[in-house]
């Protein structure tokens, strides 16, 4: 194989840091095809009132739109006890396909 070109198409990677679950979020873009992923998305929850808002999922939606990549992944690495996954909402909003490990499902 040829890795000649390798360098040319190093992906771009954007942490989205959330301070409330203390988790990040991560924007994986190939630069060059302006693609990108999006990985362990964070829906805001406020457990005094039981109110969900989408601050954290609107960061990423700006960054995406600003540089006009197109979302082809949505990534659930791991089941999140920490926090709660926007990955429905950025679906609705961005695109791209929800995709999650194998044996989440068992685990949750």
């Amino acid at each position: 194989m040829d890795y000649t070109n390798y360098m040319l198409h190093t992906p771009e990677v954007q942490g989205f840091f959330d301070p409330a679950t203390n988790t990040i979020s991560y924007v994986v873009a190939d630069t060059a095809n302006k693609k990108c992923a999006i990985i362990d998305s964070v829906m805001d929850f406020e457990p005094n009132g039981a109110t969900l808002s989408f601050e954290n999922a609107d960061g990423i939606i700006r960054y995406i739109t600003d540089r006009k990549y197109e979302v082809e992944w949505i990534l659930e690495t791991h089941v999140h006890a920490d926090h709660l996954s926007a990955a429905p909402y950025l679906k609705e909003k961005l695109g791209g396909a929800m995709a999650i490990g194998k044996h989440m499902v068992e685990v949750q």
